[in-house]
Parts: C-alpha cells; sequence; structure tokens
C-alpha cells in the first residue's frame, strides 16, 4: 500500500483516536501511547506494513522542531493561574519533593542498575507528561539515539500502570482518615486574596481571532527565545515564565493555543513526534528495555514516596496524602481529577453524609491532586527536562 501524505496522515489521526477511545473506556489505565505504540510496532516493525518514514510523510513531526515546540510551551505558561499556586504552595513544595525524589533515586541508584543514559533518560517522562518525554526525545533524535527516543516515550507511556494504582490507594487511604478526624464536617478555609496583575484591557472581538491568538501567542516566544539568547538562561524555562507573564498582564488570553483552534493538530503532532521511532521497532527490541523502564518507575515511585512524605512532614500532612500527592507527576490531568472524585465517592459511599460533608471532602483532596499535576506535568518536569537532556550525551 502506498501511503500518501493524507493517508498517512489518516492513518496516524486514527491510530491515535482509537487510543483515546480504549483509555476513556479503561479509565486511563490503557493509556492512548499504550494502544499507539503496540500499532505502531504491529504493522510497523513486525508485519512492515508502514512505511518506516510514516511520521515524515504525515507532515507532523515537521510542526514541532520548526514552530510547535514554542508554540506548546508558550501557551503551556498561559494556562498556569497564580492565585491557585499561591493557594497550595504547601502542595507544590510537596511535588516538588516528590520530583527531588525520582531525580535521586534514577540518577543514582538508577544509574548502577540501568545504565546512565537510560537512568536520565527517564528523569523527565517520570516527572511529568508528554512535553517532558518529547524534549527528552528530541535531544536522543539530534544525538543520533533514536533508541532513547523510544525508551523516554516507552516510559511516559507505561508509568500509569504504576502511578495510577498507588495514588488511589494512598489517596483513599488519606481520604479515611481525614473522615475519621471529622475533617469532613468542617469546610475548608484558604487565602481569597487574588493575585491581579493585569494590565491591558479584555480582549476585543476584534482580536479575538484564530489568527490574532496564534500571532500574540508567537510574539511571546520570540521574545522568550529572545531573552533566552541574551541572557543563557534555558530556553525551556523561558517560555514557560512568558507565557505565564503574559496571560497575567493580559497579553495573552489563558490558553491561546485552544482558542485559536490549534491545540488539536499541535497535540496530535506531539503524540506523532513522540512515536515516531515505534514504526521500525520490533517486538523483541521493545520486550527487551520493558525491564529498565518498569525498573526506573519503580524506583521513581519510591523516590516520590520517600520525598514527599518528609516534606510533608514539615507541613504535618498525612503521609498518605503526600504521597498520593507526590504520584500525580506520574499521572497528569484529567486523571488526577479522575482519581480524586472516584476516591471522594468511595470514602463517602454508605455513609449518610450531607451535600455540604462531601463538598468539604472533595475541596480537601481535589485541589491537591489538580495543582500538583500541574505543578509537576506542566512545570517543573518541562523545565527539568530543559535542564536534564543536554546532559544526557
Amino acid at each position: 500500500m502506498e501511503f500518501s501524505p493524507i493517508t498517512a496522515f489518516g492513518f496516524v489521526a486514527l491510530t491515535f483516536a482509537v487510543g483515546d477511545y480504549i483509555a476513556l473506556k479503561t479509565r486511563g489505565i490503557v493509556s492512548t501511547f499504550i494502544t499507539a505504540i503496540l500499532v505502531f510496532i504491529l504493522f510497523g516493525g513486525v508485519l512492515r506494513v508502514l512505511p518506516a518514514d510514516l511520521m515524515d510523510r504525515s507532515g507532523l513531526t515537521a510542526l514541532i522542531p520548526t514552530f510547535g515546540m514554542v508554540l506548546i510551551l508558550t501557551n503551556l505558561g498561559s494556562t498556569l493561574d497564580l492565585h491557585a499556586l499561591k493557594k497550595e504552595w504547601r502542595t507544590i513544595l510537596v511535588s516538588l519533593a516528590g520530583l527531588a525524589g525520582v531525580i535521586l533515586l534514577c540518577a543514582a541508584l538508577g544509574q548502577l542498575l540501568f545504565g546512565r543514559e537510560y537512568a536520565l533518560s527517564a528523569i523527565a517522562p517520570i516527572s511529568g507528561g508528554i512535553v517532558a518525554t518529547m524534549i527528552t526525545g528530541e535531544a536522543a533524535k539530534t544525538a543520533g539515539r533514536v533508541d532513547l527516543a523510544s525508551f523516554a516515550s516507552a516510559v511516559m507511556a507505561l508509568q500509569i500502570l504504576i502511578g495510577l494504582p498507588l495514588a488511589s490507594f494512598f489517596l483513599r487511604k488519606s481520604a479515611v482518615a481525614y473522615i475519621g478526624r471529622g475533617g469532613h464536617l468542617q469546610s475548608q478555609s484558604g487565602d481569597s486574596r487574588r493575585i491581579n496583575l493585569r494590565i491591558l484591557p479584555a480582549t476585543p472581538q476584534s482580536l479575538d481571532t484564530p489568527t490574532a491568538h496564534f500571532a500574540r501567542l508567537a510574539a511571546t516566544g520570540a521574545l522568550a527565545q529572545g531573552f533566552s539568547e541574551l541572557t543563557g538562561l534555558n530556553a525551556t524555562i523561558c517560555y514557560l515564565l512568558l507565557g505565564a507573564l503574559a496571560a497575567a498582564v493580559g497579553l495573552l488570553d489563558r490558553n491561546s493555543l485552544q482558542r485559536a483552534g490549534g491545540d488539536g493538530v499541535m497535540l496530535l503532532a506531539t503524540y506523532a513526534y513522540c512515536t515516531a521511532s515505534f514504526v521500525t521497532m520490533s517486538l523483541s527490541q521493545f520486550a527487551s528495555i520493558l525491564l529498565p523502564v518498569f525498573g526506573l518507575l519503580v524506583l521513581g515511585a519510591a523516590g516520590v514516596a520517600i520525598c514527599s512524605v518528609l516534606m510533608g512532614l514539615l507541613f504535618h500532612w498525612d503521609p498518605s496524602l503526600s504521597i498520593a500527592v507526590g504520584l500525580c507527576c506520574m499521572l497528569g490531568y484529567p486523571v488526577t481529577y479522575a482519581v480524586a472524585m472516584e476516591v471522594v465517592t468511595g470514602a463517602s459511599f454508605g455513609r449518610d453524609f450531607t451535600p455540604e460533608q462531601i463538598r468539604n471532602l472533595t475541596d480537601y483532596v481535589l485541589p491537591k491532586m489538580l495543582i500538583a499535576g500541574v505543578a509537576s506535568v506542566s512545570v517543573a518536569s518541562v523545565a527539568l527536562a530543559g535542564v536534564v537532556a543536554p546532559l544526557i550525551f
């Protein structure tokens, strides 16, 4: 079968559409990436039905190294809610401590067990999601190590198998303990003073168009790139910081990529970029990396548990809650939301709770899981990938 650009694009899109469906039906246990990886290995590396350059033919992978990466990272910065981050600062510190645990155990014990390149390549994917994996994969491909790009993608695809059951168990344990202490009888309190840095008026209707959103997002990304070159700061961090600042002052609307209508194609391009190397991989090659993948995931989870608990003790947190919050780096949204709501439903089931008491329990677990996911997956892991990726080679 001859794969034209539109045929290649259609096959890639269909593969991830099926993956999304399976992920939805299994509540994220079988992730979109697991399905896509198996499809590409089966029809590419095993049956040789797919061309080796499938992703290049689709045109999707060309978007990322040109302008896609800049738009994605700058847009990620624009989604940050400074007020929410301020309110849950303890959650952020516990989450970051968990990432420190990943770094410590993978960089130390992981290197001894699985080698330096595997250990360092796993740090960012374990600490976050697709963007961190994409940064690691790009560094690997630039260095001519497509095998490590595949390894990083496999770590990201399979991390939910370790993180999800552990996060659900410890969060439920914390919720039950919270109920036992009578915490659900009192509303959660917090600082209601909002951070407001906006100096520009709301976006007028004349500028609320896809092209205008793209233009402002690109301009912010270009400023961040220039700032990085001028100061020597890591470019990834600059994109996140200037994206957040531009959204806070009103230069960007929050999640401008979505408002421009470009988030879908950019997400698909990111998927394609991260899984391109699996089209030429055989089942035996994939099986050969499973031991270091799961070994480093277990080490990463252990590092999260140790360091997040130690940080949580400073705030008198329940150790189970600290572990659940730390493990959000292995989940990401919307899995963090789903886990929190399932725990609330399960912990309150069969109890004579009023709607207010259920709301109090929800306020205890949900904001922490959501903010921890944002802090680790959307911000810290991306910055971490920008720092660690150059050190691998």
